[in-house]
């Protein structure tokens, strides 16, 4: 399979001249990590979320009065459309990078990210985690180790990440993610403290690191709760709000141990229930 499928119609792409602080609110507007930069129809770089942390704010500079040319990534390794997966996996590894941008001539016209390949299965999971551990940097046994369950983690979540996005028919990881994000909030404030620990403890590494355990139960959440938030928030139609929320429900019982999507089951009103396929056969 080649690049063609991580090529987009629109690109979040800023100049050079644009400021850190709209590099920003363009990530946070969109569920981005990564800006694309470009001057005229030239390629110049990459800005990422750590590239405006470490290079930006970490040295003390002013995010509206920081260009991105201050804080990008130059000379960035970039594939044309036409090169393969594992074209992109060997230049991550090559050039110690997560994301490779696709230039058709001179023109941006796509991003390949790790979180892609990780998510699409494009390689083996040995290679993939290779250039995660070789990011992380080398180490004693101790922490070479310690980053192999790290990369093991990141391999289990995106997985994760993965099942949700091919069930909710979502374009994108940060979609995904997003989904899932919302609507597993929203399902643990449903629940007692109690019960969203004993949830938790079953979600993989990197998501329950993410989600913090609420003071529920709050019976103001309801499936329509969820729904609006879905809508507002991923600017999608009510209809496939409804999907997303229905393959969530599928996903997660898929993950979690049956025992516990009951005891979460008997902690839901009943149009919560239907969520969850084995709740809606058991209503």
């Amino acid at each position: 399979m080649t690049l063609r499928a991580y090529t987009r119609d629109k690109l979040v792409i800023l100049g050079a001249n644009a400021s850190a602080h709209e590099a920003a609110r363009a990530m946070e507007g969109n569920h981005i990590g990564t800006i694309l930069v470009q001057e005229g129809s030239a390629a110049l770089g990459v800005v990422t979320d750590r590239d405006l942390t470490v290079r930006g704010m970490a040295a003390g500079r002013d995010p509206a009065a920081t260009k991105l040319a201050e804080v990008m990534s130059r000379n960035v390794a970039t594939l044309p459309p036409s090169a393969s997966r594992m074209d992109a996996v060997r230049t991550m590894q090559k050039h110690n990078v997560r994301r490779v941008p696709i230039v058709d001539g001179e023109r941006i016209v796509g991003v390949v990210t790790l979180d892609d390949l990780l998510l699409d299965e494009a390689a083996p999971l040995d290679d993939l985690a290779a250039i995660i551990r070789a990011q992380l940097g080398r180490g004693g046994p101790a922490t070479r180790s310690r980053r192999r369950a790290e990369a093991r983690a990141e391999g289990t979540y995106w997985r994760l990440l993965n099942e949700m996005r091919a069930a909710a028919n979502l374009d994108t990881t940060a979609d995904a993610e997003a989904a899932l994000d919302i609507a597993l909030a929203a399902l643990m404030r449903r629940l007692t403290p109690a019960e969203a620990e004993d949830l938790a403890a079953q979600l993989p590494l990197l998501l329950r690191k993410r989600m913090p355990i609420p003071a529920g139960p709050d019976k103001r959440v309801t499936r329509e709760s969820i729904e609006r938030e879905l809508v507002e928030r991923l600017d999608v139609s009510l209809p496939h709000a409804k999907a997303i929320l229905n393959a969530f429900g599928a996903t997660l019982e898929r993950n979690v141990s049956e025992g516990e999507m009951e005891d979460v089951r008997g902690q839901l009103s009943e149009d919560m229930r239907t969520i969850f396929p084995g709740g809606a056969q058991g209503s």
